[in-house]
């Protein structure tokens, strides 16, 4: 794992701890409450991936897609014209 991944990951962690809190926090009592936070969760995972990549602007993961690519298109094996080449 590259480390723009590991901070991503511990950020999501964060604003998630974060949003169940507030969720729990509200007075209202809700029938089901899963039917809140799963919808809760997914915009602060939305909104985090967005806001990293706001603010720390990163191009790892173009960098890496583009090192594979090259390294598919290096080790093409060469066709054999038949038996015996």
């Amino acid at each position: 794992m590259n480390p723009s991944s590991i901070r991503r990951f511990v950020f999501t962690l964060i604003t998630g701890y974060l949003a169940i809190f507030g969720v729990r926090q509200i007075p209202y009592e809700f029938p089901n409450e899963w039917g809140v936070i799963i919808p809760v969760l997914i915009v602060v995972y939305i909104l985090t991936i967005w806001l990293d990549g706001l603010i720390f602007k990163d191009e790892t993961s173009d960098k890496t897609v583009v090192k594979v690519l090259d390294k598919k298109i290096q080790k093409r094996p060469k066709r054999s014209k038949g038996f015996g080449d």
